[in-house]
């Protein structure tokens, strides 16, 4: 049996929404904008990575605010299903984060982000959190539910260990699809080769 301390999330972050876009986008076609590129719904992978392919161009009518924008360490998370929470590393700072989503920034060192990130995606707790909060299977998380979230907080070295084999099993995933890919264009040469295709 673990003994395992829990501490609520808004002990140990800072929670808040990302920017409502079209308070700072510029409404006309100001040479004074401030371009930036911003996440959105599509180019968050399932696995918790961003297709950078895929972020949309935004022009802010100013210099944003950096509590807008993503930052190394960071956590940000779809208030609605998916939820898919994403590890920010340094290629992926300097992104403006929407309103459909949350950020998380740790204030303490007894939690790794990488860790969170991987416990927050972990067995559907993101999931369970909704539907006790809507009822329904559906629905979208509010940052007050979210900040009352318990967290456990087993000894850093462990949160570590978790953390690589995570981004390790991530990894083996994406290779595997990959493979699957080549593998059906493979597939799909061999029939050309013999029925004739384009």
């Amino acid at each position: 049996m673990t003994n395992t301390k829990y501490r609520k999330l808004s002990e140990l972050a800072e929670i808040q929404s990302g920017l409502v876009l079209s308070r700072k986008e510029v409404k006309n076609n100001s040479t004074l904008a401030v371009e930036y590129r911003n996440l959105n719904l599509r180019s968050i992978n399932d696995d918790g990575s961003i297709n950078v392919q895929l972020l949309d161009r935004y022009l802010a009518s100013e210099k944003l605010e950096e509590q807008f924008i993503t930052g190394i360490n960071d956590i940000i998370l779809r208030l609605f299903p998916p939820f898919c929470p994403v590890f920010i590393t340094k290629t992926l700072t300097g992104f403006v984060v929407p309103s459909q989503f949350a950020i998380i920034r740790l204030q303490n060192d007894v939690l790794l982000p990488e860790f969170l990130c991987c416990y927050l995606a972990h067995r559907n707790i993101l999931e369970v959190l909704a539907i006790r909060e809507s009822g329904q299977t559906s629905g979208g998380i509010k940052i007050s539910a979210l900040s009352e979230l318990n967290i456990p907080l087993p000894p850093v070295e462990k949160q570590k260990a978790i953390a690589t084999y995570s981004e390790m099993n991530i990894k083996q995933k994406q290779l595997h699809l990959e493979l699957i890919q080549q593998y059906d264009l493979k597939m799909d040469a061999v029939i050309n080769s013999v029925i004739g295709g384009e």
